[in-house]
């Protein structure tokens, strides 16, 4: 016998005669086995790879959504109108300032309140009951009705922008003199008016700022307002006067 021969006799007695302990079902729940645990190895790297690409992608999304946010915020306020507070509203709001101001100073009035309108020309109620325009300026004026032991009288209060004349505005007074000069750099003056009597008929202040804006306050011995109410003197002195032209919490 040949070699060769001798070679292809063993294959075949190899291939021809199974291992005695061979057993199919036992091959077959090894193969399944295997299949499972590939499956299951390709599911968590799925999974994984899902899960790397989120941690990537997550920030950049949650940054363009934040900026979305602010950029609508931005567009939303920016796109809002501004308030424009009316002429009406800022003369009485000082009006009021007044009022709150005085009724510290002097505990002897019984009834206070204010009538600002626009325009440099005080407006008494009963005859005009429709302010002047405002033309754009910071004019504005009014009166402090107030109600004392005595009777029913008024202050009249003007803002003004302009020139002022200290001469003009001393004139004829019994006396005049500068009161103080405040931080801002604005003057306060004040004088008082006797008028041929022994008693003041009229005192009042002027406060001239540096941007042209003056203030002035005046008492008189009768009630401005409506010519009416003659008293033997002012119903208030220009050291009140003085308080409430500087005081600090009036916004001119």
């Amino acid at each position: 016998m040949s070699e060769q021969e001798i070679r292809e006799g063993m294959l075949l007695a190899v291939w021809d005669e199974p291992p005695l302990d061979f057993d199919p079902d036992t091959l077959i729940r090894r193969v399944e086995q295997k299949k499972s645990r590939r499956r299951a190895l390709v599911a968590v790297g799925v999974a994984t790879a899902m899960i790397a690409v989120a941690s990537l992608s997550l920030p950049s999304l949650l940054q363009r959504d934040r900026d979305s946010q602010l950029g609508a915020e931005t567009h939303t306020s920016s796109s809002a109108p501004p308030q424009v507070q009316s002429s009406e509203k800022r003369a009485q709001l000082v009006g009021d300032k007044l009022v709150e101001r005085l009724g510290v100073q002097m505990t002897n009035i019984n009834e206070l309140y204010a009538s600002f309108n626009p325009g440099r020309n005080p407006v008494y109620p009963p005859y005009q009951t429709k302010p002047p325009r405002w033309d754009g300026e910071r004019d504005y004026s009014g009166y402090l009705y107030l109600t004392d032991e005595i009777g029913p009288t008024a202050l009249r209060v003007m803002v003004y922008t302009g020139s002022f004349s200290k001469g003009d505005f001393c004139s004829g007074a019994s006396s005049c003199q500068d009161m103080k000069t405040m931080e801002d750099g604005s003057i306060v003056y004040g004088a008082e008016f006797l008028q041929g009597t022994s008693k003041v008929q009229q005192s009042g202040v002027a406060r001239k700022f540096e941007n042209g804006l003056v203030v002035e306050i005046t008492a008189y011995a009768y009630n401005p307002s409506n010519g009416n109410g003659q008293r033997e003197t002012v119903p208030v002195r220009v050291a009140v006067l003085t308080q409430l032209v500087t005081d600090p919490g009036i916004a001119w």
